[in-house]
């Protein structure tokens, strides 16, 4: 049972306020009661007790709602005044009980319901209204009503007839709240079958079974109500919640439209719904203008904009969905301001050719409100990758990666690249080839990751023009040029500026190693691609016997 904060305004206001309307029946009571609609309840009761001070049952009911508000005073005011409209008979008796179970006076309530029951014996609303009784109030240290007390005397009520529509809407709210989903169902469908044209109890099941995750259930009995009344709000928003968080998109959006276009009692929340949904459906035009239309109702809900402008963002329209959210920005508070705002002004500002430091500063402040926003650190690091600002583009490639659990290829060739070219760091080459390598192990098919990785590591060869006595150490990189050089020479057009600095580096090695054989088909392979390659040409020299320019490590061009 749902249980309110306590507020400030007097019975009195609530019976004007309430007389303002269209006419109020039981009926109307009983509904907002099992919906739990306990303002509009009291508003109901309140009306029914002005237009007639002496109906007790109004002001028993009265007391109930207030009770399930949590307001204990103001439910004792009106027991006090159901008992003053009339201080004889069962429903003073029962009025009384009630102030007694307030005071926690268990024993001697019974003793006045138990004549109650005497008094009325013959009259099922006795027995339905000292049932509510115990459904509805909650005795001081517990945290649940009398469910058992309930139960029993709803029971008794029904021995006396079992077609009481208001007694089988009692109990059957009395079972839900217990939970007991079977008994509860079972009596909301002995209601249906008395009033099968009313809605409110296949609304009810509907609850029950949705409650109980048999959405099979929820759906046929949320659809009956319907087809009985299509102007039921309360049916029609269930389903459309329902549908929403499904994500059934599309059947959603039906449903929401059908509230927001056919319900009897509309909330801005409802509109709000729809929105989310033709946003999330790309219904950019239909976005805009229900936004539109909830912010000439009220314009506190500025931060719809958001939906508009990111319709416009996936839609293209970049420079529209800018402008939507700069304003958006003006106005909204901070406490109303989601991560994906900021994302989405960054977005909008990059495709708009905005400032891209600006741009960065809003990525980042995305993901200082949501850090499982890891996605946008390769925004970032793309930003300053194209900026040619490598050495800040491999920190936050780095935390991409490894936020992802199954990093790609892609990924760790961009922070490669970023290592590779970042100067300022002195172990560069070390780190690109290490990225580069997984690049390699993810996709060993794919030429780049080896062209890069025997780059890097053509890097870290020893200076064996200065330092010859290291000229064993050398050859690191061979084995990922040739890699390369296998997938490379199936499109030597392609792969052509990759596969001259194999070759050159080829070239140099067998040289070096004096395997002046298989120096001379690589530097066949090089002349082929770039006949006036100068390393090539020294070595030419060299093995034909002329004076050369010692040879330097080759791949220096990567």
């Amino acid at each position: 049972m749902t249980t309110f904060l306590k507020k400030t305004f007097t019975l009195f206001l609530v019976a004007a306020g309430a007389s303002a309307g269209f006419a109020q029946t039981h009926a109307d009571g009983l509904a907002a009661m099992q919906l739990e609609h306990w303002d509009k309840a009291i508003q109901i009761y309140a009306t029914l007790t002005k237009s007639d001070p002496a109906d007790q049952v109004a002001w028993l009911t009265l007391g109930s709602a207030y009770l399930a508000k949590g307001d204990r005073d103001r439910a004792k005011a009106t027991f006090d005044a159901a008992f003053n409209a009339k201080s004889e008979g069962p429903y003073a008796m029962i009025a009384s009980g009630r102030i007694l179970l307030l005071q926690g006076e268990q024993a001697k309530a019974d003793e006045i319901f138990k004549k109650a029951k005497k008094y009325g014996k013959k009259d099922i609303t006795t027995f339905r209204l000292i049932g509510e009784a115990f459904l509805f109030n909650i005795a001081a240290g517990q945290q649940k009503p009398n469910f058992a007390r309930a139960e029993e005397t709803f029971k008794e009520a029904i021995d006396l007839s079992a077609k009481d529509f208001a007694t089988l809407m009692a109990i059957a709210y009395c079972y839900k709240e217990m939970p007991n989903g079977g008994l509860a169902a079972q009596h909301y469908e002995y209601a249906a079958s008395l009033e099968p044209g009313n809605p409110l109890p296949l609304y009810m099941l509907a609850k029950v079974y949705r409650a109980a995750k048999i959405y099979e259930k929820f759906l046929v009995y949320i659809d009956k109500a319907i087809a009985l009344n299509p102007k039921y709000s309360e049916a029609l928003r269930a389903k459309a919640e329902y549908l929403y968080y499904d994500k059934k998109w599309e059947a959603a959006t039906v449903a929401a439209k059908a509230l927001v276009n056919n319900g009897a009692e509309v909330t801005i929340e409802d509109e709000m719904l729809l929105a989310n949904l033709l946003y999330i459906t790309k219904d950019c035009k239909g976005c805009s203008e229900l936004v539109d239309r909830i912010l000439k109702k009220d314009g506190s809900k500025n931060y719809l904009r958001r939906l508009q402008a990111y319709c416009h963002f996936d839609n293209g329209n970049y420079s529209e969905g800018l402008r939507i959210l700069e304003e958006f920005f003006k106005q909204v508070t901070p406490d109303k301001v989601l991560p994906s705002d900021y994302e989405y002004l960054a977005k909008l500002q990059v495709k708009t050719g905005g400032d891209t430091t600006v741009a960065i500063r809003n990525y980042r402040k995305a993901i200082e409100l949501d850090s499982s926003k890891w996605t946008l650190y390769e925004e970032i690091g793309n930003l300053l990758y194209n900026m040619r600002n490598y050495c800040q583009a491999a920190p936050f490639y780095q935390m991409n990666v490894d936020s992802v659990k199954s990093p790609s290829g892609t990924q760790y060739y961009r922070l490669g690249l970023c290592h590779y070219y970042c100067t300022e760091d002195s172990l560069h080459f070390e780190k690109a080839e290490k990225s580069f390598a997984r690049v390699t192990e993810i996709v060993p098919d794919a030429g780049s990751g080896w062209a890069w990785r025997a780059k890097a590591m053509s890097k870290l060869e020893p200076d064996i023009v200065n330092h010859p006595e290291l000229l064993e150490e050398f050859g690191k990189a061979k084995f990922f040029f040739d890699k390369f050089v296998a997938i490379g020479e199936a499109d030597p057009v392609k792969n052509k500026r990759d596969l001259i600095i194999s070759y050159e580096y080829l070239a140099s090695y067998y040289f070096l190693k004096k395997d002046d054989e298989q120096a001379r088909v690589n530097l066949a392979k090089l002349f082929a691609l770039d006949p006036t390659n100068q390393n090539g040409l020294d070595i030419q020299k060299f093995l034909e016997g002329e004076t050369p320019v010692p040879p330097t490590n080759g791949g220096g061009k990567g």
